[in-house]
């Protein structure tokens, strides 16, 4: 009997991770550059002697989805997507962190930032900074920023050996720990867009994601 309680609740703990998962995946179905995480389970075994071995479930961690998803117009000159593997590099309080959210905008000092204010870097990991008296800038696929007078700079793209050590630490942003990244080199920056939620291509499928997502909640 005792067993049959240890194994119940190793099940419940395991559907509770699920939840959790679920339940964040659903508030950020509209969040830009949302990657949804999905957890991982496997069967632990306690070997006893003389008796039938005695079977639990094990979450033993999560994976992230890293499709690339659809993307949007907003006409907004400073909302960036990357389109192919790759992050931009945010300077933080913390550190430098890494983001495929890329709703940008000038500071009053020119420098190009997130909307939480903190600073997009170029390939030298230096901030982005533009003269706010030229008006027009531009932004090739590279990454190049170009301003009336010439001024350039070049977005820093990033890529990891593998995307799933990022662990996210809120705002869209991911911590690679000591992990290094390496250039992206074949990626392209679209101007005036956003990425959106993998699959989400309209209202209507944007309905339909959630729907898929309620089952696992019962």
């Amino acid at each position: 009997m005792e067993n049959a309680v240890f194994i119940g609740l190793s099940q419940q703990m395991a559907l509770k991770r699920r939840l959790d998962m679920t339940a964040n995946n659903l508030a950020n179905v509209n969040t830009t550059a949302f990657k949804s995480e999905h957890p991982l389970f496997e069967e632990f075994l306690v070997e006893r002697a003389n008796q039938d071995d005695v079977s639990y479930v094990q979450d033993y961690g999560s994976y992230r989805d890293l499709r690339e998803g659809e993307f949007t117009h907003t006409g907004r000159p400073l909302d960036l997507a990357i389109s192919g593997e790759g992050y931009f590099s945010i300077e933080t309080e913390d550190g430098i962190r890494y983001t495929r959210n890329g709703s940008f905008r000038l500071d009053p000092d020119g420098n190009v930032v997130t909307i939480n204010n903190e600073a997009l870097l170029d390939e030298n990991n230096r901030k982005i900074t533009v003269d706010l008296q030229f008006q027009e800038v531009s932004i090739a696929p590279d990454g190049t920023v170009t301003t009336a007078p010439g001024q350039t700079a070049k977005i820093g793209l990033v890529k990891f050996e593998n995307p799933q050590i990022l662990k996210q630490v809120g705002n869209g942003l991911y911590d690679a720990e000591d992990f290094q990244p390496e250039a992206a080199i074949d990626v392209n920056i679209m101007l005036d867009y956003q990425s959106v939620l993998l699959l989400l291509v309209s209202e209507h499928e944007l309905h339909m994601k959630s729907i898929e997502e309620m089952p696992t909640l019962q």
